[in-house]
């Protein structure tokens, strides 16, 4: 094994609170009043509807913020888009994982190659290194880069090729439905985590699960 690579967002680390919360907080200060537990379901139902962007984010997301507001009347929701869209690459609203760093400073000092292949956008560049975890990767793969966008496999195929790796050379980690489907397409073994479960052949409840395995 050479490489691991690994999703972004619910993996590497998480959002701190929750989006609703964070939404609501930040719409307080342009005088508009919601609750945080409504505005989470509508993010959800608003995020969920639409296909992962591989190509400019921002009106990717302005949309889902728009539908998440759709009842509520905004004096200037441009002017909160812009907030909301800058905070998220900023370190404020999320936090790492307990176990990130020491799992990949351990994996690095085994002499592997570390990417992320997210469905992020620009903006993770700048979380990464806010949050001290960009040193750490040789790749960042991202969707909105690339052009692709988890499930699709060319995603995965990229930051394989950037590493100078094949496939039974690598393996991948992440949270979501998406992570499985594409990685498995680019035949790549995958591991899900979830971290509310029991931890099995191909799901993982920690990061740290990783360096318990015989791969390395």
């Amino acid at each position: 094994m050479k490489a691991v690579l690994f999703d972004a967002v619910g993996t590497l680390f998480g959002v701190r609170g929750s989006v609703g919360e964070i939404y609501s907080a930040i719409a307080r200060t342009f005088g508009v009043k919601s609750d945080p537990e409504a505005i989470e379901k509508h993010f959800c139902v608003a995020f969920a509807a639409r296909r992962s962007p591989n190509a400019d984010a921002r009106p990717w997301w302005r949309s889902v913020v728009a539908q998440t507001f759709t009842d509520t009347d905004f004096p200037d929701f441009e002017a909160y888009f812009e907030r909301v869209w800058s905070h998220f690459a900023t370190a404020e609203p999320w936090f790492v994982y307990p176990e990130t760093v020491g799992v990949l400073a351990e994996l690095r000092s085994r002499s592997l190659v570390l990417a992320v292949v997210s469905n992020f956008d620009e903006r993770l560049y700048p979380v990464l290194e806010a949050l001290g975890l960009r040193g750490y990767f040789q790749v960042v793969a991202i969707s909105t880069e690339v052009g692709h966008a988890k499930p699709d496999p060319r995603l995965f195929t990229h930051a394989l090729q950037r590493l100078g790796c094949s496939v039974d050379e690598a393996i991948h980690v992440g949270d979501s439905t998406e992570d499985v489907i594409g990685a498995k397409a680019a035949g790549i073994r995958v591991f899900k985590v979830d971290r509310s479960g029991a931890a099995g052949a191909d799901t993982i409840n920690s990061l740290a699960r990783l360096l318990e395995m015989d791969y390395f």
